[in-house]
């Protein structure tokens, strides 16, 4: 196995969609699931952030869309580690 920076981009993307979820599994499956469920965002999100209000649901789909980037089935399409740090910056 070798360490690439778009497959820790990847990593970082699968993390941030169990912390977005709530649900702990492995990447790839997590990464399906998010993808066949995009048609509802909301219902993608850990049941407890409907319980928050309007501008956090908001930031969380932002991040749920940086989440989707980084996950990207090409390593071409993933955006470099700074970008990404650039792209959480303006989520908030």
């Amino acid at each position: 196995m070798r360490v690439t920076v778009a497959g820790n981009v990847y990593s970082f993307g699968a993390i941030l969609l169990d912390l977005l979820t709530g649900k702990v599994t492995e990447g790839t499956e997590l990464v399906k699931w998010v993808l066949h469920n995009l048609v509802n965002k909301d219902y993608i999100l850990d049941s407890n952030v409907s319980k928050t209000s309007q501008a956090v649901r908001n930031q969380m789909l932002a991040i749920l869309q940086i989440a989707l980037v980084c996950v990207s089935t090409s390593s071409e399409a993933r955006p470099k580690t700074k970008s990404v740090l650039r792209m959480l910056l303006n989520a908030r």
